[in-house]
């Protein structure tokens, strides 16, 4: 394997890598389970899923563990929550924290209190409006990295925030399994119209990054026809995509599906998710100072 060499990044695009390599790996997962963890708590309030609402709090929690073990010392992770103000890292942390500790007392008064409806009602409201946070600031974590030109997109936040809803509505899906039939069909017509919503998405922040500089047009390229080209096509666009309005549409017009297709495309959506964000982050380069020759 060749190595860079040092002064590479003087007049060749230079991948990021404290994002991808080693414990950057787990900023990936993060931002994957900040995601569905919002979308699966805004999901489970509609159709009232209590068990959806937990396991978007164990999701939240698993995040929280994922940023620690990315820190390169997370003893001194406290210090992030001083710099609110410049620092969307430190907004996520806040988001998070909050929406565990809303979601948590919400949970508590709905198994135990049943009858305090406007506490419940209260929290379930401020749970929701930081699982939308938690989601979408991911989006805005990156977008803000101005030197990272496929990253600087203001479409960044609104797809990480869809993709957060689209994989949060396939668990619901496979929590549901075996529920209300009625539930569960228009659980799936609300899935129906965000994967198509999703694939939409990913068309335009594609489109309309390739244009936006010769640096963003690279990292394009990377992930339609380099390099990353397997993790996309196969990873976002077969899983994330193509697999699952394959069975909505074959579920749609045969009326119900199978059990076995049913998991397929909730598995298919999570692994589409993942592979978006190791996509995007992977295909982050930085410009040349000087033109190459």
């Amino acid at each position: 394997m060749i190595q860079a060499k040092p002064y590479d990044f003087m007049v060749k695009y230079t991948q990021q890598k404290e994002w991808i390599d080693g414990r950057g790996n787990f900023i990936a997962f993060a931002f994957f389970l900040g995601g569905i963890s919002g979308g699966l708590y805004l999901a489970s309030s509609y159709f009232e899923s209590l068990l959806g609402q937990f396991v978007a709090l164990i999701l939240s929690l698993l995040m929280g563990v994922s940023y620690m073990i990315h820190l390169s010392k997370p003893l001194r992770f406290w210090r992030m929550f001083m710099k609110p103000g410049t620092s969307w890292i430190a907004r996520g942390f806040i988001f998070i924290m909050l929406f565990i500790g809303f979601t948590f007392i919400q949970l508590i008064l709905s198994q135990w209190a049943s009858d305090a409806t406007t506490a419940i009602m209260t929290f379930t409201v401020l749970a929701g409006i930081f699982a939308f946070a938690q989601s979408i600031y991911t989006g805005f974590a990156v977008s803000y990295v101005s030197a990272i030109k496929i990253w600087n997109s203001a479409i960044l936040p609104i797809l990480f925030v869809v993709c957060g809803i689209t994989g949060g509505l396939a668990i619901l899906l496979a929590i549901m399994m075996g529920g209300s039939h009625a539930q569960l069909v228009a659980l799936e017509n609300v899935i129906r119209v965000m994967l198509i919503v999703f694939a939409i998405i990913v068309g335009v922040y594609l489109w309309n990054t390739t244009y936006s500089s010769i640096t963003a047009k690279d990292s394009v390229s990377r992930l339609i026809r380099g390099s990353l080209a397997p993790l996309f096509w196969i990873g976002v666009f077969l899983f994330g995509i193509l697999i699952p309005i394959a069975i909505s549409v074959s579920t749609y017009f045969a009326g119900e599906a199978a059990t076995g297709l049913l998991i397929t495309a909730v598995a298919s959506e999570i692994i589409g998710g993942l592979a978006l964000r190791f996509a995007i982050l992977k295909a982050g380069v930085y410009s040349p100072l000087l033109p190459a020759e």
